[in-house]
């Protein structure tokens, strides 16, 4: 069974998080995300606010939070904030409607997982749950810390296969966790930058498809360009290099691909707030929400994350 899908058994006798929490003051809005939940297998459960959200967190933790940002009582922002700080393990997704921008951008660099536009809800919500389902529960795999390590330094080439990437963000969280570098919320948004720079490097980056194709047909031509193209050169044989050097200070991760690669400075400005409500550029977004500093090389099929250790972390723990 997939792992992702509700449980056979009754949610009363898990003890594991076994349930998404959707929070929406609107009430048509609220049971429209319950009902494209629940069609995908999930147990939902709902509340009208933040201040509800917390205490049904409280009462049983869920896989995810799915909120609203505009709400009474404690808004979108100040939900994330407290879910970071209570339960960071938890990740929170948004939805986002034009005139949020600025506020969905600011959640995202201090907490959440990433957003889905309220207009695209029946067609993204599933997509964007199981993306941030998926790449928690690598993440959370990992447990073993080794206590004297100092640095990590580690280099993978990837085939075009997606069905890997969890599984590589799951080896490359491993070092953080030695290093104890980042707090589990960082962790999170960290893996969410890889998952989108290693999928757009080998998607958009070897196979060449571009992410247009998505809008059209139910995303039919363009799940059928990417099977095609895995088997025939040049793009079947190209493939995507991950560099990551861990410190006890900070990571930095190169993702590089063998296409043709891509004007950077013709994409939209992936640190603009309206670009959430807009098609293309949404991986970048997220990535440069994330991630300290950002930067592609010349020919636009490499790029460069970083991200630095908060000083007060270190301090803390001191």
């Amino acid at each position: 069974m997939n792992p992702l899908l509700k449980p056979s058994m009754p949610s009363e006798e898990m003890s594991e998080p076994d349930h998404i929490l959707v929070v929406d003051d609107s009430p048509t809005q609220l049971r429209q995300m319950q009902i494209v939940l629940e069609k995908d297998g999930f147990l939902v459960q709902t509340a009208v606010d933040g201040k509800n959200a917390m205490q049904s967190i409280q009462a049983k933790a869920p896989l995810m939070v799915v909120t609203d940002l505009q709400m009474p009582e404690m808004n979108g922002l100040e939900l994330v904030a407290a879910v970071k700080a209570s339960t960071p393990s938890i990740p929170v997704i948004l939805t986002t409607s034009q005139g949020s921008e600025e506020i969905a951008a600011k959640a995202l660099r201090d907490g959440a997982a990433s957003y889905v536009p309220k207009r695209d809800l029946n067609n993204a919500l599933i997509p964007v749950v199981r993306q941030v389902l998926a790449v928690n529960q690598a993440a959370q795999s990992v447990r073993e810390v080794a206590k004297f390590a100092i640095e990590s330094t580690i280099t993978l080439r990837l085939e075009n296969e997606e069905v890997l990437v969890p599984k590589v963000i799951a080896r490359l969280e491993l070092p953080m966790v030695e290093l104890d570098l980042f707090d589990e919320g960082e962790r999170m948004q960290i893996a969410m930058a890889l998952d989108e720079a290693i999928l757009n490097a080998m998607i958009h980056g070897n196979l060449e498809v571009s992410s247009e194709l998505r809008q059209t047909d139910d995303g039919k031509p363009y799940n059928d360009l990417i099977k095609k193209r895995k088997g025939i050169s040049p793009y079947m044989d190209r493939r995507v290099i991950v560099h990551m050097h861990a410190s006890v200070d900070s990571a930095t991760i190169v993702v590089r691909d063998e296409g043709p690669g891509f004007d950077a400075e013709a994409l939209r400005d992936p640190t603009d707030p309206e670009n959430l409500e807009r098609a293309g550029g949404r991986g970048l977004l997220l990535i440069n929400a994330f991630m300290d500093e950002v930067h592609h090389n010349d020919r636009g099929n490499e790029i460069t994350m970083i991200k630095h250790k908060d000083p007060s972390q270190s301090q803390d723990a001191a």
